[in-house]
């Protein structure tokens, strides 16, 4: 039988959509040129904040403001933790094991699944009493002691750690772990006011530093290719790639090189799959198929972090072009004639309904398939600073 070819050929159409759900609603991502509050930091904590609105973990507090100074309240703190530590989260849980943290709640209700998803980790906990406090605020030795555990490195924090009497006896180690990471920073006059609240701009720094330290003990690498319906390659990544890093002149199909009159690309809503439209027509075999080459390509996350390429040829797996295919039911409905009615007239069109064909689609639905998100979260494990809120 004729092997079956793939003919890739489609018009070219750059399209770059980035939308963030935050709370609840989609916004179109920013970036720190918009926020009046913003414009007078240096280019590197521009760049470091950039990153974080782009991967959908900040935003502003209102469309010219990013709310730098603003402290920042428990329940904003765990969408944040969340997020930088890609928990699995359940966008449609409506319940939580807190008596005050519910979903109808107009101002903390948003960070219920992000609550939960940290509860599970045991990286976050409640205040006591079965209650979480979503609007109670962060000190800054609560933001150190999350941001360790969000990285697993509670086994690095010491036992006797250094007297700091800015910093309760409970966070002292934990204190010492951070800064020892590199996840928070001591003011400028070497102090550390462990007992004060934190603010966005803490968090901020924070997150940055954590979700790096996450890419550098689990480096990001490009996890898989294939062609969606024989014209469109997807180049799979572990990590939400920077858009400024993708150079796709430096990728080769078959030994081919890629140049800007042959392709377009988009990114994926996540930031996570580079899709690659092809103008020229190609065709692949679906039994030998080309190895892509990104030997050469030079990617970067959000973070900053570049892409590892360990294994630098690629075979793409494809995808099958739609062909009919007869209906799963085995017993199709047959076509019914109309019974003669003796007070009607004859019609001469009276005969089988050629539109009563069994319905091909009639069939078990091939995307009702199990969450594999929900599965209990093997990091969880008590935490025995409950009484601290944190």
């Amino acid at each position: 039988m004729k092997k079956k070819t793939y003919i890739i050929s489609i018009v070219m159409s750059i399209c770059f959509i980035f939308a963030m759900s935050f709370g609840g609603n989609m916004i179109t991502a920013k970036s720190s040129d918009d926020f009046t509050d913003l414009k007078d930091l240096d280019a590197a904590t521009k760049a470091k904040i950039d990153a974080l609105i782009s991967a959908g973990v900040f935003n502003g507090v209102s469309d010219t403001e990013f709310g730098l100074k603003e402290e920042m309240n428990r329940a904003q703190f765990a969408k944040v933790a969340a997020l930088i530590t890609s928990l699995p989260v359940n966008p449609d849980l409506k319940t939580s094991s807190f008596t005050d943290v519910k979903a109808d709640d107009s101002g903390v209700g948003y960070a219920l699944p992000f609550i939960s998803a940290l509860e599970e980790a045991g990286i976050m906990e409640g205040v006591g009493g079965g209650k979480f406090d979503p609007a109670g605020k962060v000190t800054k030795e609560q933001l150190a002691t999350i941001l360790v555990r969000s990285l697993g490195k509670e086994d690095e924090v010491e036992t006797t750690p250094s007297n700091n009497p800015t910093v309760s006896d409970w966070a002292q180690g934990y204190v010492d772990t951070a800064l020892k990471l590199g996840l928070i920073s001591k003011a400028a006059d070497d102090t550390f006011d462990g007992k004060t609240s934190a603010d966005r701009e803490d968090l901020a720094a924070g997150a940055f530093e954590t979700a790096k330290k996450i890419e550098e003990i689990q480096p990001p690498y490009v996890s898989g290719t294939h062609f969606e319906a024989g014209d469109v390659l997807h180049l799979t990544l572990t990590a939400k790639v920077d858009l400024k890093s993708i150079d796709l002149s430096k990728l080769k199909i078959g030994g081919v090189p890629f140049n800007s009159e042959l392709y377009s690309f988009e990114l994926s809503e996540d930031m996570k799959t580079i899709i690659i439209k092809l103008r020229n027509t190609l065709p692949f075999d679906p039994d030998n198929m080309p190895l892509v080459d990104i030997s050469d390509l030079k990617l970067t996350t959000l973070y900053g972090t570049s892409v590892k390429n360990d294994d630098p040829n690629l075979k793409p797996t494809p995808t099958p072009i739609p062909t009919p295919s007869p209906s799963s039911n085995p017993s199709p409905k047959p076509s019914v004639s109309p019974s003669p009615n003796p007070s009607v007239s004859p019609n001469p069109n009276d005969g089988p309904n050629p539109s009563e064909s069994p319905n091909p689609n009639d069939g078990p639905n091939p995307n009702e398939s199990p969450n594999p998100n929900e599965s209990p979260n093997p990091n969880g494990n008590p935490n025995p600073n409950q009484d601290a809120g944190i």
